[in-house]
């Protein structure tokens, strides 16, 4: 079987791009299967992770990102001419590569147009990553009829391009739901753990640390962390909150923690290459953000024999977390249970690391040898139905 995915540039380090070159690398490593990975803007810039030598990665260099130095009219023209260059390559690159297969990695319009003109040569799969709301354009300017007029346009494109696909998978059950109205057929396949360590200390001691990662944005909600957290160090100032991540919101949160009086109980470091090793530093793992497409930093920690404390936003803590059996989850954006909760599993060891013992099993669910075989399903499916 011969599969074609489909990502702008594999340059940065990600939790996406690591997942989409994990399952790459399987496809070719454990099924045989001709695996091709098509960027358009790699330019020089090398694979952010290790690569199989049985998958074979084909840039393009088409760099849409270099229209928006022209103004209004030049750059819808340099958006139209790179378009049809990259629907030309695709095109050609399918009938010669005669692949069974195409996924797009993400929803981006000239992804999903390329894959849309491909009905009937191929199959096509398009998978995203992030919850609907985050994707659609149903937010525009008060007032502005001409915006609303455009944004309901891209959305009806969007819902048009999904419907016209062989599949539709998305990560979590209520991400799927809230797709229903569009394609109620969608497919759910989760992420894969990208490691679930060996061996993990038996009779680990209480290290008094709490421990959370990830880009510091909006979307990642540590500033309701930071609110929550000076409620739990008012009860236990002994114990230390570790966040590991960069991002726009930095200094404003540096800022916040002085107000807060918080310098000496909440670390911000860089983010690490040996995060597993600071899951299993730490006595538990809480996550505060408004949305999320999965969340796999919570099955890593647990993988990691710690359980979590984590919002329950849409979409991904629900499905990963069983709660009160291997985790905790808090109402959405409730600051004070957050502290609630985080100050139970402080207080409570023993249910932490029975928590902890729980979430290492439970998490098993998401290895690649239980998940993979899911895409493998889905691909025997469209082919032999076509047959």
């Amino acid at each position: 079987m011969t599969i074609i995915y489909l990502y702008r540039s594999l340059a940065a380090f990600g939790g996406v791009e690591r997942i989409f070159i994990d399952k790459a690398n399987y496809l070719a490593e454990h099924y045989g299967y001709h695996v091709y990975i098509i960027t358009w803007e790699q330019g020089g810039h090398s694979i952010v992770y290790p690569l199989s030598p049985k998958v074979t990665h084909v840039d393009w260099g088409i760099l849409f990102y270099r229209q928006y130095q022209y103004g209004l009219f030049k750059r819808m023209f340099m958006q139209w001419k790179m378009e049809k260059e990259f629907f030309k390559k695709l095109s050609n690159f399918v009938h010669t590569t005669q692949a069974d297969i195409v996924i797009g990695a993400s929803c981006e319009f000239t992804t999903m147009a390329g894959m849309d003109l491909l009905q009937r040569k191929t199959h096509t799969i398009l998978e995203t990553h992030s919850m609907r709301t985050s994707i659609e354009k149903n937010n525009p300017p008060a007032g502005n009829l001409l915006m609303r007029r455009a944004f309901e346009r891209r959305d009806k494109k969007l819902h048009q391009y999904i419907k016209h696909m062989s599949a539709f998978v998305t990560l979590t059950h209520n991400d799927a739901k809230d797709w229903s109205d569009i394609t109620p057929q969608a497919r759910i396949i989760p992420n894969m753990l990208h490691r679930y360590p060996a061996e993990i200390s038996p009779d680990k001691k209480t290290q008094k640390r709490i421990i959370t990662a990830g880009r510091l944005v909006e979307q990642k909600g540590y500033d309701l962390l930071l609110d929550a957290w000076s409620k739990v160090h008012q009860k236990h100032p002994e114990w230390i909150l570790d966040i590991y991540g960069e991002g726009e919101d930095k200094n404003m949160l540096l800022e916040k923690r002085k107000n807060l009086a918080l310098e000496n109980s909440v670390l911000f470091h860089p983010p690490t290459s040996d995060i597993y090793q600071k899951y299993m530093d730490s006595d538990f793992y809480v996550m505060s953000s408004r949305y999320e497409g999965f969340g796999l930093v919570l099955a890593e920690a647990m993988s990691c024999g710690i359980p979590c404390v984590s919002f329950d936003c849409p979409h991904g803590p629900s499905d990963i977390i069983k709660d009160h059996e291997d985790g905790l989850l808090v109402e959405k954006e409730n600051i004070k249970e957050l502290a609630d909760k985080i100050c139970y599993l402080i207080e409570n060891e023993n249910v932490r690391i029975k928590m902890g013992h729980k979430a290492r099993e439970n998490v098993k669910r998401f290895l690649p040898e239980n998940v993979m075989p899911q895409w493998k399903n889905l691909f025997e499916s469209l082919t032999y139905s076509s047959k």
